[in-house]
């Protein structure tokens, strides 16, 4: 299928205020001159320890139609170029003129943790009654959200822009530029929390989603947290006055009655909007059926249909590194076991929620629970004793086994039942054969951690025994 033109040259030319002397459109953006797509235009971004303008001319070479540079030293093909002060100021630019020209529905979404698989999961029941565009992957910073505005199509109807941040201040800026009309806090819990000094202050720097709504947006909160009255009372004082919340309160708009969470997915009933409702979301565990209302929130909030909505959560899958469940083959060749996927990122309370979708999953014939934990980052002063902490869910929720991969998980160790401990490694690649070795048909095996730990090559080590059954490849 041909891709529609996102920027003709003239028009990257006016929304950037470069110059170029060529007559190309594209259809897509790169940062990556190992990922460009043909048809792409790679910006060349500089940083402390890298310059894309090294690779501009290998960037075309791969069918980059342009590039967007401050320099032109190394490149052939002059007329592929979009001459720019400063690329990063360019990108900026061009992510402004994306959202000014599209009269799309947005809702931006932000959150200590569920903040990707909430997004993904909203993207999808939009994308079923109008065309919808959506952050890539974790696309949610200084140059992630002005690239998603970028690529956002003019016909699009709906939008959805993921909003990170580890510092205050970071989410102001970004929020400005998407200029939603709906905001999500998933919730608001201790992550990042080396970068400030309580969690009141994450909640705050949360609140500036705020910042970049009209006085008539909607501000979606989660009722059932601990920071939703400060966060409420925030909004008002910003002149917000469109509130709703979701969770189990009897008070919130989009309220969870009952939960059945199976090893496929939830059954949930539950008031959307003033209208019971009763639906399945293919993603096993408490936080996805908190999130399930938190979407469709965003979708009443936005003007479509939630009832729709919630038929087609059904066919919502983690995607991959977030819960994502596979079938994969035993490394010995007997059998095969189920492996939970959600080695992306942790915090104590992602942690939680991962142990308990592990401990709520049943083995097949002979199998154990088992859960491969990686260091939990950006903890600060507490990191050692959250660590050491894991070992009490982990005792009460009845797993079988637990691998320690990481400097920090050597607190967990050190705390763990010696018939639930299967030992401690320093990296990833250390853990990968002993994991191997000790797997049988039957398992159900849990791979979490922060992503600086790299336990996804556990997850790529296992995947690569045969992966006889994934969601997420039945649905590419």
């Amino acid at each position: 299928m041909t891709k529609a033109v996102l920027w003709t040259a003239k028009d990257a030319e006016t929304a950037t205020g470069g110059k170029t002397t060529g007559n190309w459109s594209v259809t897509g953006i790169s940062i990556d001159s190992r990922k460009v797509s043909k048809g792409d235009l790679f910006i060349a971004l500089k940083g402390p320890n890298f310059d894309g303008h090294k690779f501009a001319q290998a960037a075309l070479d791969a069918g980059a139609s342009a590039v967007m540079v401050s320099d032109t030293n190394g490149i052939t093909d002059t007329d592929k170029v979009l001459l720019v002060d400063d690329t990063m100021d360019a990108l900026v630019r061009l992510g402004l003129a994306g959202r000014a020209r599209s009269s799309a529905k947005i809702v931006a979404i932000t959150g200590s943790v569920g903040k990707t698989g909430t997004k993904e999961a909203l993207k999808y029941v939009l994308s079923q009654q109008g065309k919808t565009h959506a952050s890539p992957a974790s696309f949610n910073n200084h140059w992630g959200v002005p690239i998603s505005l970028a690529t956002l199509p003019v016909d699009a109807q709906y939008g959805v822009f993921e909003i990170g941040m580890n510092h205050p201040g970071e989410i102001s800026p970004l929020v400005k530029m998407v200029k939603p009309s709906v905001a999500l806090i998933t919730t608001v819990v201790g992550a990042h929390t080396e970068f400030f000094k309580d969690e009141a202050e994450i909640a705050m720097a949360k609140a500036e989603i705020f910042d970049g709504l009209e006085s008539d947006g909607a501000v979606i909160l989660n009722r059932d947290n601990m920071h939703y009255f400060a966060l409420a009372r925030r909004a008002k004082e910003l002149g917000l006055g469109n509130i709703k919340c979701f969770g189990t309160d009897a008070m919130a708009n989009y309220r969870l009655f009952e939960a059945n969470i199976v090893t496929d997915g939830s059954a949930v009933r539950a008031r959307i909007g003033g209208r019971d409702l009763e639906y399945f979301i293919g993603c096993p565990g408490e936080h996805w059926v908190l999130n399930s209302l938190a979407v469709l929130g965003c979708v009443d909030a936005i003007g479509a249909d939630p009832l729709r909505a919630a038929q087609d959560l059904a066919d919502v899958t983690p995607p991959a590194g977030r819960g994502e469940i596979s079938t994969v083959k035993v490394p010995s060749g007997d059998g095969t076991f189920t492996l939970i996927d959600d080695a992306y990122n942790a915090n104590p309370t992602s942690m939680m929620a991962g142990i308990k979708v592990l401990s709520q999953t049943k083995p097949g014939d002979g199998g154990r629970k088992i859960a491969i934990l990686g260091d939990m980052r950006e903890l600060g002063d507490d990191a050692v004793r959250l660590h050491a902490d894991l070992h009490q869910p982990l005792t009460a929720l009845e797993i079988d086994r637990v691998y320690c991969v990481g400097p920090l998980m050597a607190e967990l160790d050190k705390t763990l039942p010696e018939d639930k401990n299967a030992g401690h490694f320093d990296t990833a690649e250390d853990a990968i054969e002993p994991i191997k070795a000790d797997l049988r048909s039957g398992d159900v095996v849990l791979v979490k951690g922060s992503l600086g730990i790299y336990v996804s090559k556990i997850v790529s080590a296992l995947k690569s025994c045969g992966v006889v059954y994934s969601p997420a490849e039945t649905q590419n």
